[in-house]
């Protein structure tokens, strides 16, 4: 204890020089490399904050340009001829197309004429009058009486065929083919109507009738009525109408595009489906104040709920007529996609700067990968983080190995002290008892043969505990330097067992033991070392008989069983608790509740050894208060053949 006691202060010193040597100075430079990232961080927070101005002006410096370049670029389209003479035109769309396909700044044109949007047109224009070759043909008047007021469509087809054969111009022939087509429909002869409608779409399908309603659109409708009146469908039949709607095949109003639309279940979203919905918007939120000047440019802004519109206008000649202008919603995807990189290369701006068109302005925009050192800030302090981490885990780690070496060699030293311990007292009993017997065989030379013999098997008997003790010693010592060498031979495994139960039984018997063999016969010889093998029967039965409690019960057995010799030693003693089955086979071990029991804790630590070396394995049951049954198990295949 003494020993162990002056240890622990040397480990106290091994631990306090490894916290002050190496956790020590790892602790602050850890300090310090925590300094340098925060002085590190403070600096590229400054560089941000600096670089973030920067980009903020050089941002308002391009929304800036930005407005101004969109600006000239609208004053060059609204003071062109066809812009200014827009107003005069029947149908100015294929004229303002052109416009836009030279300047695509442009998105969605418009003229006002009053307080009303005339162009894209919204409401659909009132009635014309017919041809005059037509209106002139008295088959036309007769059609219409006898379809309309006297429902005589049978009639009114005679009238109307004879009308389309009479027409001269193109627009009275597709409005005489539609009226037949009507009067079949209504006649229900499918195939006729069909091909009626068919031929009004091939042949008239881009004129409009006195409704202003393109024969494309109405024909491909009627014709679909009809196709299902037949019990067929045509799907690819409204598949070409819708795409030909929403594409802006006719120059329609905007109630006669929604009323198409809805028809043919069409709900694409295109520019031209969109510049009606901007025309309505325009019309009810869009007023102009102040005098309107003839030339001059105006903008303004039209914030719908889908969308806002930068809108750039002039004032048209009005003459004596109400106040009108024309001009045009700015297209953001091109300004954005095309000129934002155009005007960026010119004013040389970092492309993290960019400018977008919101809340009725052109505002500045700063991409997040504008933030200069940001990205490799954050690297560094994840590194850094990651090597703290990294250290307190090697630091921590170490502590943990440095304690678990620490109680390691005071637990070995704590075992070699018991073990010395317990050696030394098993030499002083039977030296001792070797001494008493020995003087009193010289003291007395005139004993009885009887008690001489009596005293000389005492000291035989302590003499070969002796020499079994220091074998033992001496065997752990060989073992451990790996100088352990066995001498296998050609033996009888059951005779070599019987040779120790005999040496032994000696001992059993004056202890009052009662050994129960069953030892198998007509075992096949084996290889292995007898001195070994009979050293480990008589360690079990030394320990059966140290442990056995009030019992007296030995038994042995030897059988073999599925290529395998087996060697059972049992007793009914205080056997072994749970917990501690797995370490009674490591060297020093002994169980804890063997206290008072003797022992040095090797006995069946050399067990296993001497079985690990014949190839074989050695075990326990045991259950506490009821005995232990250890088991050696030799494998058959070491048998000599």
């Amino acid at each position: 204890m003494a020993a162990r006691d002056q240890r622990r202060p040397i480990y106290r010193r091994a631990i306090l020089i490894y916290l002050v040597a190496i956790v020590g100075p790892a602790l602050v430079l850890l300090y310090l490399g925590m300094q340098s990232v925060s002085r590190q961080r403070q600096a590229i927070l400054g560089l941000r904050a600096s670089n973030d101005q920067r980009l903020r002006l050089a941002g308002e410096r391009l929304a800036s340009e930005m407005e101004q370049e969109v600006a000239r670029r609208a004053g060059a389209i609204l003071r062109e001829p066809a812009v200014q003479q827009v107003w005069t035109l029947a149908a100015p769309r294929e004229r303002l197309e052109r416009i836009r396909e030279r300047h695509p700044v442009a998105r969605h044109f418009f003229v006002i004429e009053g307080s009303g949007v005339r162009y894209p047109a919204l409401q659909t224009p009132s009635r014309r009058p017919i041809g005059a070759d037509l209106a002139g043909l008295g088959c036309w008047s007769e059609g219409e009486e006898l379809e309309v007021r006297r429902q005589d469509p049978h009639g009114a087809l005679a009238a109307y065929e004879q009308c389309y054969q009479g027409a001269v111009s193109e627009a009275s022939k597709a409005l005489a083919l539609s009226r037949t087509a009507r009067c079949l429909q209504k006649l229900k002869r499918w195939q006729q109507a069909e091909q009626a409608y068919q031929a009004l779409s091939q042949r008239y399908g881009e004129l409009s009738d006195d409704f202003h309603r393109p024969y494309g659109v109405f024909a491909a409708l009627e014709q679909e009525e009809v196709v299902r009146a037949q019990g067929r469908t045509s799907p690819e039949l409204l598949e070409r109408l819708r795409q030909d709607l929403v594409r802006g095949r006719w120059e329609l109003s905007g109630e006669q595009l929604d009323y198409y639309l809805e028809r043919a279940g069409a709900k694409e979203e295109t520019d031209y489906v969109r510049q009606f919905r901007f025309a309505r918007g325009l019309e009810s939120d869009f007023r102009h104040h102040g005098p309107l000047r003839v030339g001059e440019i105006y903008s303004s802004a039209v914030t719908r709920p889908e969308a806002s519109y930068q809108i750039y206008y002039t004032g048209l000649p009005a003459g004596d007529g109400p106040q009108r202008l024309a001009g045009f919603a700015a297209d953001p995807g091109w300004i954005e996609s095309r000129l934002l990189p155009e005007l960026r290369a010119r004013l040389a701006i970092d492309a993290a700067v960019g400018a977008r068109w919101s809340g009725g302005r052109w505002e500045a925009v700063v991409a997040a990968g504008g933030e200069p050192g940001a990205g490799s800030a954050r690297r560094d302090a994840l590194v850094f983080a990651g090597a703290v981490a990294l250290i307190l885990a090697v630091l921590v780690l170490g502590v943990v190995l440095l304690l678990r070496d620490v109680w390691r060699d005071l637990e070995w030293n704590r075992l070699r002290s018991d073990f010395v311990s317990g050696v030394s007292h098993e030499l002083k009993t039977p030296l001792t008892l070797v001494r008493v017997y020995a003087e009193m065989l010289h003291d007395h030379r005139d004993l009885p043969d009887a008690e001489r013999r009596s005293f000389s098997r005492v000291i035989l008997r302590e003499s070969d505990r002796l020499t079994r003790l220091i074998e033992s010693v001496l065997d752990f010592s060989r073992i451990e330097r790996g100088r352990k060498q066995y001498q296998m031979q050609e033996s009888d495994l059951a005779a070599v067992v019987a040779g120790a139960l005999d040496n032994y039984g000696d001992h059993l018997r004056r202890s009052g033991f009662t050994v129960q063999t069953e030892l198998a016969s007509g075992l096949p010889p084996m290889r292995l070392d007898p001195a070994a093998v009979s050293q480990a029967v008589v360690n079990l039965l030394d320990n059966a008989v140290k442990y056995s409690g009030d019992s007296t019960f030995v038994g042995v057995r030897l059988w073999a069983s599925d290529g395998q010799v087996i060697l059972e030693v049992e007793d009914r003693g205080i056997g072994i608790p749970t917990e501690a089955q797995e370490s009674i086979f490591q060297q020093f071990y002994r169980a804890p509740n063997n206290a008072g029991k003797g022992g040095y804790g090797l006995g069946l630590y050399l067990v296993r050894h001497i079985m690990e070396a014949h190839g074989g394995s050695v075990g326990v049951r045991s259950e506490a208060g009821r005995g232990s049954r250890f088991r050696l198990a030799f494998p058959q295949q070491a048998a000599a053949t």
